[in-house]
């Protein structure tokens, strides 16, 4: 009887367990670039500034949702005018600026960035914009837009 007793009070903890523990479907979340540059290829001006817009919609509030940039020659050729984020919506359009600071023509060819397999030829700053939406509960959802910068 013991055995028995044992045997299912186990079974049931393990079932209650896997119950609560099941991961929470993620919410219909779509983070889209609205203006992405033509072919993957920005071309800029020396201190000509060009405002990126990130829209995201989500079918349950979330409690964050940020952009950042990132690129391989940080502080080289192009500046980023800091970040952007919304709280407790539904529904956001963030704004990111760069801003061409000199030329790039003397920077090198890059491989593997920011993903194996990735390539862009010589005279270019290989950028991106990283959006996290993060939601009650700790779930996050991103997306990530490469590019590349010519500031002429």
């Amino acid at each position: 009887m013991k055995k028995l007793t044992l045997s299912v009070v186990t079974v049931s903890v393990l079932l209650m367990c896997a119950l609560y523990s099941q991961a929470t479907a993620a919410p219909g979340t779509t983070i889209t670039l609205l203006n992405p540059p033509p072919d993957g290829l920005l071309e800029l001006g020396v201190g000509e500034s060009y405002i990126f817009e990130v829209h995201i919609t989500s079918d349950e509030p979330f409690v964050v949702a940020m952009a950042l940039t990132d690129q391989y020659y940080p502080g080289r050729g192009i500046y980023w005018h800091g970040s952007d984020r919304a709280t407790q919506a539904t529904s956001a359009l963030l704004h990111l600026t760069v801003t061409g600071k000199k030329s790039t023509a003397d920077l090198a060819a890059v491989c593997d960035w920011p993903e194996p397999g990735k390539c862009w030829p010589e005279g270019v700053a290989p950028a991106s914009i990283a959006v996290g939406v993060r939601f009650k509960g700790g779930l996050v959802v991103g997306e990530r837009f490469n590019f590349a910068v010519v500031v002429e």
